[in-house]
């Protein structure tokens, strides 16, 4: 079984393809920021700067674990657009 379940995530309040829309938008975000981080990283290594900005944790553990992860925290939410118009 997967933990959070995805009851815990939606509190019954949205359906599960808007949590995998979320989830994906929040990966990617999550994605960019390690990327930019990292050419950073590599400007400050060529600069002979040594101040590490990726820390090991945030290396080894996967952008949509991260995000589901602040998902359940609260630090991510979930926004639904009711009015759509046409």
């Amino acid at each position: 079984m997967l933990y959070p379940s995805v009851q815990q995530l939606t509190n019954n309040k949205i359906n599960r393809y808007a949590l995998v829309i979320a989830t994906a938008k929040g990966a990617r975000i999550i994605t960019d920021k390690t990327v930019r981080e990292r050419e950073e990283a590599e400007m400050r290594r060529d600069t002979k700067e040594s101040k590490p900005v990726i820390t090991p944790d945030s290396v080894n553990e996967k952008a949509v674990s991260i995000t589901i992860d602040k998902m359940l925290s609260g630090e991510f939410k979930i926004r639904l657009n009711k009015d759509i118009s046409k």
